[in-house]
């Protein structure tokens, strides 16, 4: 099966690391797929690891078959560049047409992405760096409202359907979260937002979110976020309950939660 791209950003190489992720499903269809994402949580961590590790952001970008392994061993996932790469390489590799989109956050262009995945002739979002796992069909003159399980997003066409708005909604609260630009980038322009990436703000504290059966859960800096149903419980951890937690409620290998850790000096940000 001849996959869609063919730059090593968007591509895995490795057959039977592929087959380990996905396990071995009778079918490999795009719900599979997702649903493997599904389990892999967003988190800075391995970001915040490579980086160190290498001479500057060009080296530091983790490509797809370096997160997948990573996930094996570690129980790691990523951020929203590396997870969307990893997503459209595997979706590209089973035949499905995917493409990156770029995003715009209130504090900057390009400083967010998501995958465009083609389904029965038309366009779907799904963006597992905004825990999106299920595609969404992307609006073209009217507003798309979808379950997130533990909100409800909403996708408005803006710009005549050039820019798409991504709202989050729980009860009577509305808040705009950043707005896609529609057209697909191929690997250089990707890369290149990913890149500039390593030099943001987030990069000197953790950030991990991941939603579990029960709840869901954001950690960033040493401020965590319970999301039960409607009601939100804040928490500060501190000292070693920050790494405990990371390990037992995201899965993640002790080891790399401590390096990361000690790299930014077990930085904390706190957010009111």
């Amino acid at each position: 099966m001849k996959a869609f791209h063919d730059d090593p950003l968007l591509t895995v190489t490795d057959e039977a690391l592929l087959s380990r992720f996905l396990g071995t499903p009778d079918t490999v269809d795009v719900a599979t797929i997702c649903a493997a994402f599904s389990r892999m949580p967003y988190e800075n961590l391995t970001k915040i690891v490579k980086r160190d590790a290498v001479i500057g952001p060009s080296s530091a970008k983790r490509l797809p078959d370096e997160v997948l392994n990573d996930h094996l061993l570690y129980g790691t996932g990523g951020t929203c560049f590396s997870l969307t790469a990893a997503l459209v390489a595997v979706l590209s590799r089973n035949g499905i047409e995917a493409w990156p989109l770029l995003a715009d956050r209130r504090y900057g262009p390009d400083t967010h992405c998501g995958a465009l995945v083609m389904l029965g002739g038309r366009p779907h979002l799904v963006d597992p760096g905004y825990l999106i796992h299920r595609p969404v069909p992307l609006p073209q003159r009217t507003p798309v409202t979808a379950d997130n399980r533990f909100n409800t997003v909403e996708l408005v066409p803006v710009e005549g359907g050039r820019k798409v708005e991504l709202y989050t909604k729980s009860g009577n609260d509305r808040k705009y979260r950043l707005t896609y630009t529609m057209t697909p980038v191929d690997g250089a322009a990707f890369g290149a937002a990913w890149e500039r990436s390593f030099a943001w703000e987030m990069m000197t504290y953790p950030v991990l979110t991941r939603v579990t059966a029960a709840a869901h859960l954001y950690l960033q800096g040493d401020e965590l976020r319970v999301r039960e149903g409607e009601k939100t419980t804040r928490y500060r951890l501190e000292g070693e309950a920050r790494g405990q937690f990371i390990a037992e409620h995201l899965g993640m290998a002790p080891a790399l939660i401590e390096q990361a850790l000690r790299l930014v000096g077990h930085g904390a940000v706190h957010t009111g």
